[in-house]
């Protein structure tokens, strides 16, 4: 199989795609050139099935492509919880308008994922948020209790 060349040697060409494939692992959307995001596409496409089997052996092929372990780890566990009910295209690549200063062709590469929201519920709010919905809730419960008590002493 043929790849581009993307105007690079054999070595950088391969150090730009894994640290293209390292970088849309770590931040789920990447913006690059058409020509890379068609480059990178199928490395990704592999290592994320890779990483649904779950064995030893595709987190080892996953580590020798992926230049960060902390990919490598996103990989392997958030795949498996937010890929939905996909078998197989898990990367979208979207045109974008053309860069102003050479007029390449972009593009946006993405890992199409459930929303996190929707996976955990209400384990993706915050230590903050659920905080506030506490302050919230208490004073309204002792305001409650407090009428309760006055119109009681009222009516005595």
């Amino acid at each position: 199989m043929t790849t581009a060349k993307l105007g690079r040697k054999k070595e950088h060409r391969e150090r730009t795609l894994r640290n293209l494939a390292t970088s849309l692992v770590l931040f789920e959307k990447v913006r690059t050139t058409e020509a890379k995001a068609k480059a990178v596409l199928p490395t990704v496409e592999r290592l994320i099935t890779h990483a649904l089997s779950g064995s030893i052996a595709g987190r080892r092929q996953a580590k020798a492509v992926l230049f960060d372990m902390n990919a490598v780890s996103k990989l392997y566990e958030d795949v498996a919880t937010r890929r939905g009910e996909r078998t197989s295209g898990f990367v979208r690549i979207t045109k974008l308008p053309v860069r102003p200063g050479d007029g390449a062709s972009m593009a946006q590469l993405e890992i199409l994922y459930k929303p996190l929201e929707e996976v955990l519920g209400e384990q993706s709010k915050t230590k903050v948020q659920v905080r506030r919905a506490k302050k919230v809730e208490a004073p309204a419960e002792t305001t409650e209790a407090d009428t309760t008590e006055t119109a009681t002493k009222t009516e005595e």
